[in-house]
């Protein structure tokens, strides 16, 4: 065996010194290994550090900027709330004769009637052209002698060339004793001369109460400011009037009308992410922020459970290396551990993305509450078909087998393909805090009427339609007029070229039938206030999005989509719920449903659907002839066969052009009954507007699944039946008696 070492290099050699100093080459690995282990996850806590803090504040720049387009929205249509008051109170004096006393005890009346319905209004102020006080909402008359030509607002609107509307700085009110600003205007009487001025007094808690619900879940600041540096509202609440005129704000406006920037404030000194945006129409700005001190927080506690994954990796890939070294075993355990944690983190990744996948199906499942308006039409023609079937199938129980069992069978065939619609309804709920108290509703909406035509405008006729004896209901007065406006306001923006707006009101009872369609709700006793305009109309993807949180079809900055959704949620909260049909091309309707308030029902209110069994009535005159015209097939042969089983001659059609050739054939007929909603070139109102021009003395009666009742008086000289469905074939023949013994 030869003798190894020979081998081996003399001590004194350079060889022999060179392998004195380095280690072994396993041992030179194991230190490399070990240094990996330190650096690399240093390294990489470094980078995944700096990417995670552009992140956040990332997302903290585009939090504040959708912030502040809430904001922006909310302050302009508060401003617009304002002009309107404004123009209104104008309205009123045109022909006001401010010398009676009189005069000026109705005008505090009228005042104090709007103070009390807008909850950032303080004081309504009237003044002279010598700045003295004439009437208040606040004080009734005599009122004091209180002078105001010290006032910025007085002296800017009496001045030559006054703006149409003057935002004045912020001061204590001399009626409320508040902190206000006011939104006033001169006093137009046609004449060009200055008569004086009319100030609506906005409180600055207002807006500071509704900053302190924004973002409240981080330090923010909110500020409500003039192009001047006049501070209007600030929450944090601030002592301070004005903004140095070096301040970042004021120095970004310089710039534009919008801009988020980073800058340390000038009135607290706090740093802040901050964005703001100008009012359109006035000179006002509204900005949000948020602390950079804050918002790097979250970096920070990333950071942390960086460096600690970061610091268990290096000590786990340490301890790795070193007992790799040591021996092969080792290395397999360690190797298993390893992928026991590689196991473990898959299996937290299944699970993971199997909670995404249950959080994607509940969210489809949600959207597919959305399509409940779009189903309503066949929904009431299907729960025609079984109820019609099912009533002439009891009372036929005597008579021949073969056509007990045919009402039958179209009966279940309708009731399955119903049963399918409703497993579709689904629905979803809001919260906000309410005031709810009783009101009714009719005339809540006429005092909003002139408030609705002078923001529509002139291009857009608006008209209102009350029930008699009108059911209250207990609501938010201020959150319902909110959302009676935001749905006039999206039914003008879908009317570019003008058209015709509609508010009704009526009663009306949902029983457990009919209220399956709307889980949401429980049978009973409603009130309802349908808004119909004949705009655009929306398509059924744009529809079935309507009342979603943030989602709109406006340009982006011109709209932040909250306005259906809080028509929607308020709803809920007020036990109702909000419900929109809408066709391409014709309009669109969203109809309101609110619980009536505890009481006895008034004689007369008929029930809808009513799907009780009427008691019999005489039979009708012999020789009457009825025409039916419904596109439906099951619809059209249980209108046929109730008719019929009452004892009339029933002609059927299809379609309007064979509803007329029949009319035509059979001069007889003595009742027209339509649906309002039909296939073809005509539709059921069409076909009705010829047949009575042909036949003036024709009765005519309507049905309809959806259709609001205001379709039927947007004429006042036509006074239109109307049978809405689901029906039995016990109330269409009492209906059709009815009408023929006119």
């Amino acid at each position: 065996m030869p003798d190894r070492r020979a081998e081996r290099p003399p001590a004194g050699s350079p060889a022999g010194a060179a392998g004195a100093l380095l280690p072994p080459p396993p041992l030179r690995a194991a230190w490399l290994l070990v240094g990996l282990c330190l650096v690399l996850p240093v390294a990489l806590l470094v980078l995944a550090a700096f990417d995670n803090r552009r992140e956040v504040l990332r997302e903290a720049n585009e939090r504040v900027e959708r912030t502040v387009r809430i904001l922006h929205e909310h302050s302009t249509k508060v401003f617009e709330t304002q002009r309107l008051i404004l123009d209104r109170v104008n309205g009123r004096l045109t022909y006001a004769d401010l010398a009676s006393a009189t005069e000026r005890e109705a005008l505090h009346r009228f005042l104090a009637e709007i103070q009390r319905n807008y909850d950032q209004v303080a004081t309504i102020t009237i003044v002279d052209e010598t700045g003295a006080l004439l009437v208040s909402s606040r004080l009734p008359p005599p009122v004091p002698e209180i002078g105001y030509a010290d006032r910025d607002w007085f002296q800017v609107l009496r001045g030559e060339d006054p703006p149409e509307v003057y935002v004045s700085r912020s001061y204590a009110g001399r009626q409320s004793g508040r902190t206000v600003f006011n939104v006033a205007r001169r006093i137009d009487r046609g004449d060009g001369r200055f008569h004086g001025a009319i100030t609506v007094s906005v409180a600055r808690d207002y807006f500071e109460s509704f900053y302190r619900e924004v973002d409240p879940d981080l330090a923010h600041a909110v500020l409500l400011l003039r192009a001047d540096g006049q501070i209007l509202a600030r929450e944090p609440h601030t002592d301070l009037t004005s903004v140095p005129l070096d301040s970042p704000m004021l120095r970004m406006i310089g710039y534009g009308d919008k801009g988020t920037y980073t800058t340390r404030s000038s009135i607290d000194r706090v740093e802040r992410i901050f964005s703001f945006r100008k009012l359109d129409d006035y000179p006002v700005y509204t900005g949000f922020g948020l602390s950079t001190r804050v918002v790097l927080e979250t970096w920070r506690r990333n950071v942390l459970g960086y460096a600690l994954v970061a610091g268990l990796t290096a000590l786990a890939l340490l301890a790795a290396s070193l007992l790799a070294l040591r021996r092969t075993r080792q290395e397999q355990v360690a190797t298993a551990r390893w992928r026991a944690a590689a196991a473990a983190l898959e299996r937290e990744a299944a699970e993971r993305e199997a909670a995404e996948a249950r959080f994607r199906q509940a969210q489809k499942m949600e959207a597919l509450g959305h399509l409940t308006g779009g189903i309503a039409h066949d929904f009431n023609n299907l729960l025609t078909v079984v109820i019609g079937n099912l009533e002439m199938a009891r009372r036929r129980a005597g008579d021949v087998e073969d056509r007990v069992r045919r009402g039958i069978e179209h009966a279940m065939d309708g009731a399955r393909r119903a049963a399918v619609l409703t497993h579709r309804l689904l629905a979803f709920s809001r919260r906000s805090p309410l005031a709810p108290e009783p009101v009714a509703l009719d005339r809540l909406v006429d005092g909003m009427a002139g408030l609705l035509r002078s923001t529509l405008g002139e291009r857009i006729a608006v008209e209102t339609v009350a029930a008699p004896d009108l059911w209250p209901v207990e609501v938010d007065v201020n959150q319902t007029e909110n959302a009676i406006l935001n749905l006039a306001v999206n039914a003008r923006d879908a009317m570019p070229e003008g058209g015709r707006l509609t508010i009704e009101t009526a009663n009306l009872i949902l029983d457990e039938t009919a209220a399956a369609a709307h889980p949401e709700i429980e049978p009973g006793p409603y009130v309802t206030l349908a808004v119909t305009d004949t705009g655009t109309g929306m398509a059924p993807e744009v529809a079935a999005r309507a009342f979603d949180p943030f989602f709109t079809t406006k340009a982006v900055g011109e709209g932040s989509g909250l306005g259906l959704a809080q028509v929607y949620g308020f709803m809920h909260q007020s036990s109702g719920t909000a419900i929109l049909d809408s066709t391409p091309g014709v309009g669109t309707t969203v109809r309101l449903l609110f619980p009536r308030c505890a009481g006895e029902l008034p004689p007369g209110t008929e029930r809808v659907p009513a799907l009780l069994p009427e008691p019999p009535e005489s039979a009708p005159r012999p020789g009457l002839t009825v025409l039916v015209l419904e596109d439906d097939a099951g619809v059209r042969a249980v209108s046929v066969a109730a008719l019929e089983e009452a004892g009339y001659r029933v002609f059927k059609a299809a379609d309007g052009p064979d509803a007329l050739d029949l009319l035509d054939a059979h001069p007889e007929t003595a009742l027209l009954f339509t649906d309002v909603v039909l296939a073809g070139p005509l539709d059921g109102r069409a076909v009705a507007v010829e047949a009575l021009r042909r036949r003036p003395g024709l009765k005519v009666l309507y049905t309809t699944g959806y259709a609001p009742d205001a379709v039927f008086r947007s004429k006042p000289e036509e006074e239109a039946a109307v049978l809405m469905k689901p029906f039995t074939a016990s109330i269409l023949a009492r209906r059709v008696r009815a009408l023929l013994r006119d």
